[in-house]
This record gives C-alpha cells, sequence and structure tokens, in this order.
C-alpha cells in the first residue's frame, strides 16, 4: 500500500517537470533575484526571509508588503544585531520602518541559516519558490562585493521542509519581536 502512494506521487511530480526546477545562483544571478524581488514573489501569499536586510532592499520588501497585505504575510526573521556597529544600527532602522509599514519580524540570536520561501496554499497543494544559500538581503551581498551561491527551486519537497524550519524558528522562544527585543528608544 505505501510503495502505491509513493509510486502515485512520483507518477504524478514527473507529469510537471517544473516541479523538479532547480537553478544554482552565484552572486549576479542572486543580485537579478533580488533586483526583481517583487516579480519574483508577488504571485505568493506569504513570504518567509531569514538574514539580515539593509536599506538596499527595504524599498522592494515595502513594496512588497503594502501591496501583499492581509490575508498575505511578509514575514522576516533576522540574527541579533550589534548595535555597537554602525552597519547594525543602520540594519535595525531598515527593519523598524518595515515593522511600520506591516512585515511582521522577529529576531533569534541563533538563527544562521539563510533562505527566502515564497509560497500559496490552496485547498491541499501548495505552491512556491525558495532560494537558499550564503545570501543576505543586504548591501554586500546584493551588491555583488562577496562571492555568495545559493540554489533555486520550485520543488514542493523542498519548499515545504522550508516553511516547516520557518515556522518552528518563529515560533520558539528564543524569537522575541523586534521591537521587544529592540524598544523604540
Amino acid at each position: 500500500m505505501e510503495y502505491e502512494k509513493f509510486r502515485e506521487k512520483i507518477v504524478n511530480l514527473q507529469s510537471d517537470l517544473n516541479l523538479f526546477k532547480v537553478e544554482f545562483l552565484d552572486r549576479d544571478g542572486f543580485k537579478q533575484f533580488a533586483d526583481h524581488l517583487f516579480d519574483n514573489v508577488s504571485g505568493y501569499t506569504e513570504v518567509c526571509i531569514t538574514g539580515y536586510f539593509s536599506e538596499t532592499i527595504r524599498e522592494a520588501l515595502e513594496r512588497l508588503v503594502k501591496i501583499l497585505q492581509i490575508p498575505h504575510n511578509v514575514r522576516l526573521i533576522c540574527p541579533e544585531l550589534n548595535l555597537q556597529s554602525t552597519r547594525d544600527k543602520k540594519n535595525l532602522q531598515v527593519l523598524k520602518k518595515l515593522a511600520l509599514v506591516g512585515a511582521k519580524i522577529k529576531v533569534n540570536s541563533r538563527l544562521h541559516a539563510r533562505f527566502l520561501v515564497a509560497y500559496s496554499t490552496h485547498l491541499y497543494e501548495c505552491r512556491g519558490l525558495l532560494v537558499i544559500g550564503s545570501f543576505d538581503f543586504n548591501t554586500e551581498c546584493i551588491g555583488r562585493e562577496r562571492y555568495d551561491a545559493g540554489v533555486k527551486t520550485t520543488h514542493p519537497d523542498l519548499i515545504q521542509s522550508a516553511i516547516q524550519l520557518f515556522e518552528q524558528i518563529w515560533k520558539e522562544p528564543e524569537s522575541m519581536s523586534l521591537l521587544e527585543k529592540y524598544p523604540t528608544e
């Protein structure tokens, strides 16, 4: 019986080869993805991103938040910021601006994962996009100052795994809301 379910799933997945699409992203590919972020993810109702965020990506994220309003979500999880660092102080201001327009933001001191998962769930089907790699949505990565690499895929099993990981990090007690972690001065 289990074999038949597994076999049926494989046959169904093979009928749509786009489900298995995987693309390697180098720093130029990630810059192109980030430059067209809105176009890449606006067809989905949920956009979840982990990592660092800077002024470089703020406008694109604000546009997403404003257009994908309730019941849509843009949720971000960032690592703990070092407020002795000028760069992190600026990044905190960007995050606060994003929170003001409606992005839901949490901070987790244990976060090291870097990924974006954008998805929509219709009945029992989840379709989406996953970008995973060493990229952050900040000046160094989008500006191609560093050599980063990653993978972009529409594979449903990988997307589901990324959603589960994001939700796990989002819900754990170590994940504090941005304004709880960094109250307004």
